[in-house]
């Protein structure tokens, strides 16, 4: 009895460890399972993301493609950019150069504006580069020195040597007298204020104008008392003033509105460098007129030397042609001379010697001399003719 006790006990228990061993292992599977559905749908999402990862990959290189110009046009702009910083820098090594010669010439400019001035101070000075600016005046508007002007040319006059500064020569042997020693020193003193200036400079300014506007009245009244036109042979009773600046002259003009008047009552011509240069031009254009006149007649005079010589060629021809004509008739007359008298009778001598050739025949001068037949022949031919007769 305790055996089949023991027995169905042991047969419970396998049951019940067989029943527990089979609900373990449902659990473990279930439990298995559940971590499968878990690692499969950790799968799935992982795939999901690595398509997702793909698509964006995708997408990047297809942006990164169309990109790529804008980063070529990005590179060649940014290369641009530092070409142009480089000449950027460049241009400014080159102008910082530029400004300091500029400035280191303006400092010489004015320098040489100073020593101009100082020199323009000296009557001296101021004659000579008045003379020499003069010069240059008269050879711009086409003249020649010594030929149709002569500088310093000294004449004798009713007290002194006269000298003035230039002499220009005109058609007809005229002369025009021509003087640079202007006065320009209160002038020049007038250019240095500051401009405008206050109420002082401005008072100091046109007192040293008015200054400058008598001394050239004083200037016009030396000039007339040298008398030039007198010593000058040739000469009107006129001195042309040169004055080296516009400005100068009309400042005194300015400052003395009489100034012309007054000088052209002295047989005076105040004249600037343009008015000086249309009256030289006026007389380089004459002498262009008077040597185009003497060019003509010089041409017309050929002509008829040229109209007569051929008159005289003329009668040589007509005589030469006669005295062709006359060979020609001469030669004829031979020719026939010899076809009826000569040949003839040396043919029947020929008949005598078998050996003898047969007379070769005379050719005829058919050629005649063209007879003269245009009228400055003719004409000529004619006069002569009567002239004879």
């Amino acid at each position: 009895m305790d055996i089949l006790w023991i027995f169905l006990a042991l047969i419970i228990g396998l049951a019940v460890g067989a029943v527990a061993t089979l609900l373990v292992l449902r659990s473990r599977v279930a439990a298995e399972a559940g971590r499968a559905d878990v690692a499969s749908a950790r799968a799935d999402e992982l795939r999901e993301q690595l398509e997702l990862q793909q698509g964006q990959r995708a997408s990047q290189d297809q942006v990164l493609r169309e990109l790529a110009p804008v980063r070529d046009e990005l590179t060649r702009m940014r290369n641009v950019v530092r070409e142009i910083d480089q000449e950027r820098n460049e241009l400014n090594g080159r102008i910082s150069e530029q400004l300091r010669i500029q400035a280191q010439s303006d400092a010489e400019l004015r320098a040489s504006t100073d020593q101009l001035t100082a020199a323009l101070r000296s009557n001296t000075e101021r004659g000579s580069w008045g003379e020499a600016q003069l010069r240059n005046l008269m050879e711009s508007a086409g003249m020649l020195e010594r030929v149709d002007f002569d500088v310093q040319q000294q004449f004798a006059g009713e007290d002194a040597r006269l000298r003035p500064d230039a002499i220009v020569h005109l058609p007809g042997e005229h002369s025009l007298i021509i003087d640079a020693k202007a006065p320009m020193n209160r002038y020049l003193e007038a250019m240095q204020l500051p401009s405008p200036g206050d109420e002082a400079d401005q008072r100091r300014r046109k007192q040293l104008l008015a200054e400058h506007a008598r001394t050239v009245r004083g200037h016009v009244d030396a000039l007339r008392t040298r008398n030039y036109p007198a010593a000058v042979p040739g000469s009107p009773r006129l001195v042309i003033a040169y004055l080296p600046s516009e400005s100068a002259l009309s400042a005194a003009v300015a400052a003395d509105p009489m100034l012309l008047d007054y000088a052209f009552g002295k047989d005076v011509a105040l004249a600037s460098p343009v008015t000086l240069w249309a009256i030289l031009r006026g007389v380089a254009a004459s002498w262009q007129q008077e040597r185009i006149t003497d060019s003509v007649e010089e041409v017309l005079s050929l002509s008829s030397q040229l109209y007569n010589r051929l008159g005289t060629a003329a009668n040589h021809l007509a005589k030469l042609g006669k005295q062709l004509r006359g060979s020609v008739e001469a030669y004829d007359s031979l020719v026939g001379s010899l076809e009826t008298r000569v040949f003839p009778t040396a043919r029947k001598l020929g008949q005598f010697d078998a050996s003898a050739k047969p007379l070769q025949q005379s050719i005829q001068v058919e050629m005649t001399p063209r007879p003269l037949s245009a009228p400055e022949f003719t004409d000529k031919l004619e006069a002569a003719e009567r002239a004879r007769a």
